[in-house]
């Protein structure tokens, strides 16, 4: 019995510290680490398994996140954070600093710091970008990786973009969210960039008037002008694109139809290149497919994926 037992612990031991119980620094609620130069803010809930919720990096912070997955709260424990200089996470000394490469850098150190030796991560938009850029970067510390509606470091997906934004402009519904999203001008402040944000909001949502109000109910966090401004998406010293291939986690890809910005064509190149992977198109769904009628589609495929 004890040779049992032994044996079973011995295949067991490697999961457990993916359990939020093996790191204090993991109980629910509100926390500061301080790594690689900054105060991340970030916040713990829910309990079982532990699964990082990996926001974008340009300075929309992870409340909407937290607010928009919480139904996954009851199976696992939800780690998400903010960005450097996003939401409550403080600026790096270096302004210069502000590449998806670094956030990559972070999410290790924070890795770390929470005691994990390998963890699961759930990466939305650009925080897939940083999710798949860890996942190459760092592939022995990835148990489960999920990417939704995820975009691609050094993907050239502009001429993508502008036919998704031609199919739109002649519908009432999204014409006024084209031309804000083709405007050039830059917000010099976060009022300004939070009114551009709530005009070009119609575009990610396959049925804006049904499902864009109580979803704009998780973003209580004002984004910040200084993140858009300062933050380097074109990083040529780090390009995921010809990089996938070096994923070999278990990875589940999930994305709208319907998405304009970061939509099927994106999807389909991770697809394509990692090897350990499914993919799964959610119809009549834009970029937060847990805010649209494939809702209870997402968490099943989320929640399935995890056990």
């Amino acid at each position: 019995m004890r040779a049992i037992l032994a044996t079973v612990m011995l295949l067991l031991w490697p999961l457990l510290p993916t359990f939020a119980q093996q790191s204090p620094r993991l109980s629910p609620g509100n926390h500061i680490a301080r790594v690689n130069g900054v105060a991340f803010a970030y916040f713990v809930s829910g309990s079982g398994l532990v699964l990082i919720e990996q926001s974008p990096g340009w300075g929309i912070g992870s409340q909407y996140l937290q607010h928009g997955l919480m139904p996954l709260e009851k199976d696992f424990t939800l780690v998400s954070y903010d960005t450097r200089a996003s939401g409550s996470s403080s600026r790096p000394i270096d302004e210069s600093r502000m590449t998806t490469s670094n956030m990559v850098d972070d999410l290790e150190a924070l890795r770390r710091f929470w005691d994990l030796p390998k963890i699961n991560v759930l990466g939305h938009s650009h925080g897939g970008a940083i999710a798949i850029g860890y996942a190459i970067r760092y592939p022995n510390r990835v148990s489960k990786l999920i990417l939704v509606d995820s975009s691609i470091q050094g993907f050239p997906g502009d001429d993508i973009v502008e036919r998704e934004m031609k199919k739109r402009e002649g519908d009432a519904r999204f014409a006024a969210a084209v031309a804000e999203a083709r405007s050039t001008a830059e917000p010099k402040t976060d009022a300004e960039m939070k009114e551009s944000l709530t005009r070009s909001m119609p575009l990610y949502f396959s049925d804006p008037e049904k499902n864009m109000a109580a979803f704009a109910q998780g973003l209580s966090q004002t984004p910040s002008a200084w993140v858009n401004a300062k933050m380097v998406y074109l990083d040529s010293s780090f390009n995921e694109e010809h990089q996938m291939h070096r994923i070999h986690a278990d990875t589940l890809i999930l994305v709208g139809r319907d998405d304009w910005i970061a939509g099927p064509p994106f999807s389909e190149k991770i697809h394509a290149e990692i090897s350990q992977s499914r993919l799964k198109i959610l119809e009549k769904t834009g970029h937060f497919p847990w805010a649209e009628d494939a809702a209870p589609e997402f968490f099943v495929a989320v929640e399935n994926f995890m056990r």
